[in-house]
């Protein structure tokens, strides 16, 4: 009777975090779409909601511990993903070399470091989007800044996890869109 009653208690927990991550994707864009016109920053409760929402359900999973004793990235080879988390149109500073840089990252690290930088985000205080070189953790870099557009500037963001991290936030939130230059958008 035990065992059921912690089957059921856990199946709860992992219910309500998967409703948290849910609520907060917009789940009508296509995932990490590349855009070449207006300038956007992503839905800030969209990017945070998604980010409680996978804490909440590694949480319930029991896997809060494991991920701890995963190795953060080392790796700083691809900072300038961050191009792409700024402005688009004419004045965008994304190309085809960021969008290179931004697989990089995301190859370049385990689904675990990634996990695990997006729980200790999540862990952290209230947080507002900053431009790509201010941004200092994945959950101000995928809200972002209209007007950002530079490398990842700051030593917590430059490293692979954080910059894949970041990328999987903002490619599941809502209004989260990859900003490229005019001309570049087939080539990224």
């Amino acid at each position: 009777e035990g065992a059921i009653k912690e089957v059921s208690e856990l199946l709860d927990k992992l219910v309500k975090a998967v409703k948290t991550a849910e609520g907060a994707s917009s789940g009508t864009a296509a995932i990490g779409e590349v855009v070449a016109d207006a300038a956007k920053v992503a839905d800030k409760a969209s990017v945070t909601g998604i980010a409680k929402g996978i804490k909440e359900i590694v949480e319930a999973a029991g896997g809060s511990e494991k991920l701890k004793a995963v190795a953060a990235a080392k790796g700083e080879n691809n900072k300038g993903a961050g191009k792409l988390f700024g402005k688009a149109g004419a004045a965008a500073h994304g190309d085809s070399e960021a969008a290179s840089k931004a697989a990089g990252a995301v190859s370049a690290v385990s689904g675990e470091q990634i996990l695990s930088a997006i729980v200790t985000a999540a862990d952290a205080a209230e947080q507002d989007g900053k431009k790509p070189e201010e941004a200092k953790n994945p959950i101000a870099a995928a809200i972002g800044d209209k007007d950002g557009g530079a490398e990842f500037g700051q030593d917590e963001m430059k490293k692979d996890d954080q910059i894949a991290a970041a990328i999987a936030l903002r490619g599941m939130a809502k209004d989260g869109k990859f900003a490229v230059k005019d001309g570049e958008k087939e080539k990224a």
